[in-house]
This record gives C-alpha cells, structure tokens and sequence, in this order.
C-alpha cells in the first residue's frame, strides 16, 4: 500500500475517540497529560475541517511523549496529508527505535520500504521498549471522583456544538416564551399558513443535529420557522448544510447580514471562514480574525491560533 492511501486509511479507522479518552484518563492524576489532552482536542478540530498543516504541527509534542503506538500512526498520517512523502518519512525516521519496530507501524515500515536492520539496535531492546511504552497499557488507577476532581474537557467540533446547544437552549425557551402571547393573537392566521406548510419542530431539529443525523434533520427544516426561532432555524439550515456539503460561502455571509447580532454569529462565522479557506478565498484571513476578536467565544482562541500558525 502506498504511503498516500495508507494516511486516508489512518485517518478513517484509527481510533480517536478511544486515543482522546485514554489521554483524559491519564490527565487524572498526570497534570501533562492533562494538558496534552486540550491539545489533542485543538487537533481533532482542525483535522474535523481539513487544517491538516495546522493539524500536524500541533501534533508534534505530544509525540515526544510515552504514548500509544496509534498517536505516531496519526502523527505520520497528518504529516502525509500536510506536507507529502518525503516530510512523512522524515518524521518517521526522527522516531526512536522502538517506535519504528512496533507491530502497529508495519505498514509505514512497507510505505517508506524501511528495513529493521537499519536500526541498529538488538530485536530485543525494541521489542521490550515496545512492551513498556505503547499500548496496550495497563488501565490507569482509578481516582475516587470528588467535588473538587477537576474535569479534562476536549475541544472537538461535535464537543463544542453539544455545548453551545447547550448554552442556547435556554434562550430559545425565552424567545419561545415571549412570543406565546403573540402566537395566541396570530393564532388564526398561523393555523391557516400551517395548513399548508408545517411548522419546522426546532427541538426534534436540536435532537436530530446532537446525534448526527444530518439527513434527518435536513428533512425537517423544510417547513416554516416558528414565530421568534428564525434565527435558530437559520443557524441549524446552515449547519446541516454544511456537514452534508450544500452549503455556500454566500449562504454564510447572507445569515449574518440579515441577523447581525445573533447568538450563532461567531458559529456562522467560523464555519464561513473554513468554507473560504477551502475555496483559496484569501477573504478567510479576514473572516478568521474577526472570530479571533470575539473575546469569550468558544471559536475565538481557536481562530487566533490558526492565523497565529500560518
């Protein structure tokens, strides 16, 4: 297998929601681990929207750390997809001897046609390095949860919208709330339009999006928004739209004019940003740095951090 189909492979079976957990576990009682699980949670995002020079770089530390054989897999995957063959093999001949004889790097070892022998070291110095640094490992001792136990959050994309779901809920029960007088007034006319267009359920919408049904969720944002819930409405339309790849960098740009100061604007913006990256639009740098000025947004140190990196 050549080292470009093997890094599409890696990327699509490896198992990152295992590798992240393992890193929370061992961020229990190890404050580096606790921090290089952040990290790793910065990567799963930019690697979740094709950042993958971004990605790789970011990576890097966590390499030079007693971790499982899988986190190297992603390291040389990453550096495949980011900067090709030749920046791969060089990352992979920077390992140290154990890491390069793991059973688990055997195909990196045919891509590159690397032989054992030019190690240079005994099969059995690896093969006992290789039994105390990588995985399968002994499950960490278990820490008895306390009150003040701190809590290891990642930052992966479908991490961060459950939050901010979580965080908008509430204000749609409000908006929701405050238009009720309205609707009872509007009743009539309301259930004459409903007549012949349904009333777009946002809450099965909210459920739908959590648990990745996008296509499900797309088929229920054909109706009509309910009275006070365009915003959110528009913002979910947007969303599916873009984890099923209808969506425009226009359609973007077109949410935020029509609702300047929606609760969703630095979501839409990140999105809009990442869609221009894609396209080569240098306009990205721009929508990027005003996500970066957002203080106390969730995208904001993340956006900072990729124009930082480039």
């Amino acid at each position: 297998m050549d080292a470009r189909t093997l890094a599409e492979r890696e990327l699509a079976e490896l198992p990152l929601i295992d590798m992240t957990e393992w890193l929370i576990r061992k961020g229990e009682h190890d404050p580096t681990f606790r921090l290089v699980a952040n990290e790793f949670g910065v990567v799963m995002t930019l690697l979740d929207h094709g950042y993958y020079v971004e990605a790789s770089e970011r990576i890097v530390p966590l390499l030079g750390m007693k971790v499982p054989a899988a986190f190297h897999r992603l390291g040389l995957a990453l550096e495949m997809k980011a900067n090709g063959k030749k920046a791969a093999k060089r990352r992979f001949r920077s390992l140290s001897p154990a890491v390069m004889q793991h059973a688990d790097l055997s195909p990196w070892r045919t891509a590159f046609k690397w032989d054992k022998k030019w190690l240079g070291l005994p099969a059995v110095v690896a093969l006992a390095l290789v039994a105390l640094a990588f995985w399968p490992e002994a499950t960490p001792p278990a820490v008895p949860v306390t009150e003040d136990a701190p809590r290891v959050e990642t930052v992966t994309e479908d991490e961060a919208l459950a939050k901010r779901l979580e965080e908008l809920e509430q204000e749609v029960a409000r908006l929701e709330e405050a238009n009720e007088a309205l609707q009872t007034e509007e009743a009539p006319v309301e259930e004459e339009a409903s007549a012949t267009q349904q009333v777009i359920p946002l809450a099965d919408v909210e459920t739908l999006v959590q648990d990745k049904r996008y296509k499900e969720a797309d088929a229920l944002l054909e109706g009509t928004p309910k009275a006070g819930q365009e915003q959110a409405v528009g913002f979910y339309r947007l969303l599916v739209d873009n984890k099923l790849g209808e969506a425009e960098v226009s359609d973007y740009a077109a949410y935020v004019e029509t609702y300047p100061e929606s609760g969703y604007k630095t979501d839409v913006l990140w999105m809009k940003g990442i869609a221009e990256k894609k396209a080569g639009d240098e306009a990205y740098r721009t929508t990027l740095a005003e996500v970066a000025a957002m203080e106390g947004t969730y995208w904001a140190p993340i956006a900072k951090s990729v124009l930082e990196d480039e």
